[in-house]
C-alpha cells in the first residue's frame, strides 16, 4: 500500500483553480458582458454585422472557456476519486494527464496552472509504484 498524498493534493489543487477560473470568467461575462458588448455595438468604425460577430465571439469564447473548465474540474474529481481506491492509480493517472492536456489546449494556454498541476500528479500516479516489503527477498539472507 502507497500513500499518494501528493497526487491527491495536486489533483485537489488543480480542481479548486479550476472551479475558480470557471466561476471568475462566469461571473465576468455575466456582469461585464453586456459592457463589453455596449462598447463593441456603440463603436461607429465597426458595421452592424461585425459588432453582432464580434459581440457574439466574445460571448461564446467565455462561456466555452467556462465549459472547458468544468469539464477539467469533473475530470480531476474522477481521476481523486479513483486514486483514492488506490487500486486504480494508473487510470486515474491517465484521466489527470488527459484533463491536463485537454483544458491547456482548449483554453489556448490560459489555463496551464491547473493543468500543469494535473500532469504532475499524472505522472507521479503513473510512476510510483508500491515498495515491496517481502521479508523473503534474496538480500534478506
Amino acid at each position: 500500500m502507497i500513500k499518494r498524498t501528493a497526487e491527491l493534493v495536486l489533483g485537489i489543487i488543480g480542481v479548486v483553480f479550476n472551479v475558480l477560473g470557471a466561476i471568475l470568467v462566469g461571473v465576468f461575462m455575466g456582469v461585464a458582458g453586456n459592457s463589453i458588448n455596449e462598447e463593441i455595438k456603440n463603436d461607429p468604425t465597426i458595421t452592424a454585422e461585425d459588432a453582432a460577430l464580434a459581440s457574439n465571439f466574445v460571448d461564446g469564447l467565455g462561456w466555452f472557456y467556462v465549459i472547458v473548465c468544468v469539464i477539467g474540474a469533473i475530470l480531476g474529481v474522477v481521476g481523486i476519486l479513483l486514486l483514492r481506491r488506490n487500486s486504480s492509480a494508473i487510470a486515474s493517472g491517465v484521466i489527470f494527464i488527459v484533463a491536463a492536456v485537454l483544458i491547456t489546449f482548449l483554453t489556448l494556454f490560459v489555463a496551464i496552472i491547473p493543468a500543469v498541476l494535473y500532469l504532475v500528479a499524472g505522472i507521479l500516479a503513473i510512476v510510483r509504484k508500491p515498495i515491496d516489503t517481502n521479508e523473503n527477498t534474496i538480500e534478506s539472507y
